[in-house]
This record gives C-alpha cells, sequence and structure tokens, in this order.
C-alpha cells in the first residue's frame, strides 16, 4: 500500500500502546512485528516512543499514566481518529451523548488530542494534527489495518459518532455487524460482544503475513492466543494477548475481499 501522508476528517489515523514496562513491550513487538522503536522525549521530560516499519512511524508506545494504573485500567491499545478541529469535536462529544475525559491536551509539536467515552463506554482518542498526521504505513505485516467498535448498544453508539464525526452504518450481513462509513469508504466495523463478560472498547487489527505463524510466536514470547485462527471474509484473524496483558487481533487479510 502507498505511504500515507495525510489522514481525511472522520479517519482512523494511529493507534498507540499504553504499557507498564515499555521496554518489554519493545522488545515483544519487534520480535512479533518486525518492528524498531525510536524515543522521543518532550520538554517536559516524557518519553513517547515511534514504532517503525521500513523507518516510517507506524504506531505508538508510552508508559501507562499513573492515574490509569491507579484506575485498575489494563494495558491498552488505544484508537485515534483524525479531526480538522479538535476543539469544535470536542464541544460535540458531550451533547451527543458522550463524555470529555479531559480537556484537550497539546502533545509537543505533534499535535492535539482529546480522550472521549462514547455512550456505551467506549474511548478513543480524537487527534487533531500538527506535524504528526498518523501512521505513514498500512495493511502491511505489523501495521494497523482495521479499527472495530466492540458494543453493548451499537445504535446508540453509531448515533454518537455520526453527531461527532458525520460516520454513516450499514448492515454487513456477519451477524450483527455493522460497517462504519465515511462518506463512500468503509473504514471500520462495530458489533456486540463476541463472548458474554466482554466490555464495549475499541478493537485494534493488525495485518499479518501468516495468521497462524503469528499466533505461535506469540506464544512463544511469553503471550497467549485468546480467540483461536478462525477464517471469516475479510480474512484469516485471531485475537491475542501480548506478554503484558493488551489485547489485539491479527488477520492475514482475504485480497480478494472488498468492503465496498
Amino acid at each position: 500500500m502507498p505511504e500515507r501522508d495525510s489522514y481525511a476528517h472522520g479517519e482512523f489515523n494511529w493507534v498507540d500502546l499504553c504499557a507498564d514496562d515499555p521496554e518489554t513491550a519493545k522488545e515483544f513487538y519487534s520480535a512479533l512485528f518486525g518492528l524498531s522503536f525510536l524515543d522521543e522525549t518532550d520538554d517536559s521530560g516524557n518519553v513517547y516512543t515511534l514504532g517503525l516499519k521500513n523507518d516510517r512511524p507506524v504506531v505508538g508506545l508510552m508508559e501507562k499514566p499513573p492515574e490509569m494504573a491507579q484506575a485498575g485500567i489494563p494495558n491498552v491499545w488505544e484508537t485515534y481518529i483524525k479531526v480538522d478541529d479538535i476543539d469544535a469535536a470536542l464541544a460535540k462529544v458531550a451533547p451527543a451523548g458522550g463524555t470529555p475525559m479531559g480537556p484537550v491536551m497539546q502533545a509537543s509539536q505533534a499535535g492535539k488530542l482529546a480522550v472521549v467515552a462514547d455512550p456505551t463506554g467506549a474511548v478513543v482518542v480524537l487527534w487533531e494534527p500538527i506535524d504528526h498526521q498518523g501512521a505513514h504505513l498500512r495493511d502491511e505485516h505489523g501495521t494497523q489495518c482495521w479499527n472495530e467498535l466492540v458494543s453493548s448498544d451499537v445504535d446508540a453508539a453509531m448515533a454518537f459518532y455520526s453527531e461527532v464525526l458525520g460516520w454513516t452504518s450499514m448492515p454487513l450481513g456477519m451477524n450483527e455487524m455493522v460497517g462504519i462509513r465515511r462518506g463512500e469508504d468503509m473504514i471500520g466495523s462495530a458489533g456486540p460482544p463476541y463472548m458474554e463478560g466482554i466490555p464495549t472498547h475499541w478493537s485494534v487489527y493488525f495485518a499479518v503475513d501468516d495468521c497462524d505463524a503469528t499466533v505461535a510466536q506469540c506464544q512463544s514470547l511469553g503471550g497467549s492466543m485468546t480467540v483461536p485462527p478462525m477464517d471469516m471474509p475479510p480474512g484469516r484473524m485471531a485475537q491475542l494477548m501480548d506478554n503484558q496483558g493488551a489485547i489485539f487481533w491479527v488477520i492475514t487479510l482475504n485480497p480478494e475481499f472488498s468492503m465496498d
């Protein structure tokens, strides 16, 4: 896929991992996805790490903030959505039934962000770029390829995102799944929990060359398989947990499948 140098309003543009031990995470994802890592330190001494593929930034990594640890929030892959105007987007959140998790924050010269929760509790990061547009590569081994909302009330959640981001949805014909559309483009999906007890959240999918081989490698690195490999129309996929407890999906994409 050609290198991405920009994203449109309402597109998924980035994912990052909040981990208890960033150095352990670097070792794990370097071995699993073939990524290298570059630490960047801001004026306050905070470290944010870029995960690189072919020297291009594709994911982020940071130490889990103390307030997340104190709240008992596990290590998590976070989903980012690009917005043109962060203040205008955040102003829409509460009227649409969502919850701002804090004010707009400046991330050095990279951009501005706001963490919000939709009405069903799924947390997502809104991002207005300055220097950092998002992932430079997608849909390649070890890079983000899809984002999926797992929600206790898909209709309520999609009504929220429609108000805030202008998204629309359409049935996919796979269980109760719906596709998330931005204009004419299918950019993600949403559906109910696939197992009892699964909380509402945004799932991150990474493309891999061989799903089964990646599952085996994850286990060899101290991670685990939480949903075994299965064949679905988009490709062969599995849910994994890294060696610090963060959940993510991997998928070997079916080149003949199209969401259009």
